[in-house]
């Protein structure tokens, strides 16, 4: 993406999460590598950030005080159903995974998660659904 000068416009991404230690570690992370970070504290700080400027990336806490993950992600996306999203719990369980799916979130991850599992959540939503798996490492697969 460039912006109007020509140049490479950072990524836009919406972090919701009512902890604000993790919040604040999250966002430092995702700016140093080049993110343009806007943080919310409540689903409803987040629906209405999104209203203003809809992010190209979400991640969003499941439980929160007020409104809900699962309805933060159903307005994200309706506000731009291009928007790539990620749900974080420390309260997993399968009917809520496929919740968060069904409502078109992109991930589901467990907490404690790192900028490094959540960066590897998104790009593998940017994969086409037949692509083969990505190789880690210079080794070739053995057969």
């Amino acid at each position: 993406m460039t912006d109007a000068h020509g140049s490479e416009a950072a990524p836009s991404l919406l972090l919701v999460d009512d902890d604000e230690r993790f919040r604040t570690r999250l966002a430092r992370a995702f700016t140093a590598r080049g993110y343009d970070v806007h943080t919310a504290a409540s689903g409803e700080e987040a629906v209405a950030a999104a209203g203003e400027e809809s992010p190209e990336y979400a991640v969003v806490d499941l439980r929160m005080e007020g409104m809900s993950g699962l309805e933060v992600v159903r307005e994200l996306k309706a506000i731009d159903p291009a928007t790539n999203v990620v749900v974080l719990t420390g309260y997993g369980s399968i009917a809520t995974a496929l919740d968060a799916v069904r409502l078109g979130a992109t991930h589901y991850l467990q907490k404690p998660a790192d900028v490094d599992d959540i960066l590897a959540a998104f790009a593998r939503a940017d994969l086409p659904k037949d692509a083969p798996p990505v190789p880690v490492g210079d080794e070739p697969p053995s057969l």
